[in-house]
């Protein structure tokens, strides 16, 4: 009885505030996506890695500037494609978890032909970590959501081996990169260590901009004993 008024009463919102497309505003028909295919069309996918140092192009993903770096970084799209940037604040400052599996599948479009598995074996799915006051502030992470629905649809092991273990100021109010490293030094920990002894690791974040605190979560899981990573991302700035 419930699902009934439930659908009964989304028909009657549909109708009265017809859906529409986040990105272009019109009129969403028959789309279960809070985005039109010709918006979602539009986003650009990298078809490379990229070094996390200098952001060069890593052709066949390969090592060929800064040797000494500790992962990999993969990202998805570039945050000034204007559509991938409105998809990514949508989902993150205004609450629109819908976008999470349209999200997810754009993450997974730019990986596959990459082959991480090829390197990495069976990784496992790691997010950022949100401090705990921030993320019941906001409602969820969008990072471990975007985590999840990876590891789902590729059949790879998620966990958490990651806590936030002090707040941190939002790093896109910092514009030195001086202050988002000090803003984020020594904020993490690693609970179960041995979760992630000798395992290769894919690390999600939503947008990578200086790389502080990935760099950071990097440090400490090297520190306990993680093997390759890779830090997959939506967008790099």
């Amino acid at each position: 009885m419930f699902s009934f008024l439930n659908k009964v009463w989304k028909f009657i919102l549909d109708i009265l505030f017809p859906p529409v497309c986040l990105n272009c505003q019109k009129y969403l028909i028959k789309n279960q996506n809070p985005i039109c295919e010709e918006c979602l069309n539009k986003i650009h996918l990298n078809n490379t890695l990229f070094c996390p140092v200098c952001q060069a192009r890593l052709p066949e993903n390969k090592k060929i500037c800064h040797f000494d770096c500790k992962y990999l970084l993969g990202a998805a799209g570039n945050y000034n494609d204007p559509v991938l940037q409105n998809l990514i604040q949508a989902f993150k400052y205004k609450s629109v978890k819908t976008l999470a599996p349209v999200l997810t599948d754009l993450l997974i479009k730019y990986i596959e032909p990459l082959n991480p598995k090829r390197n990495l074996g069976n990784p496992i799915i790691v997010p950022i970590p949100l401090y705990f006051r921030r993320e019941k502030e906001r409602g969820f992470n969008q990072s471990k959501l975007l985590a999840k629905n990876l590891a789902e649809k590729l059949n790879l092991e998620f966990s958490e081996p990651l806590r936030r273990i002090k707040p941190t100021q939002s790093q896109a109010q910092l514009k030195d990169n001086e202050k988002r490293a000090e803003n984020v030094k020594d904020c993490f920990k690693i609970v179960n260590p041995e979760i992630i002894k000798d395992r290769n690791i894919v690390l999600i974040d939503d947008v990578f901009t200086s790389g502080a605190t990935i760099n950071e979560a990097v440090k400490i899981l090297k520190q306990n004993n993680a093997k390759k990573i890779l830090a997959l991302v939506l967008a790099k700035a």
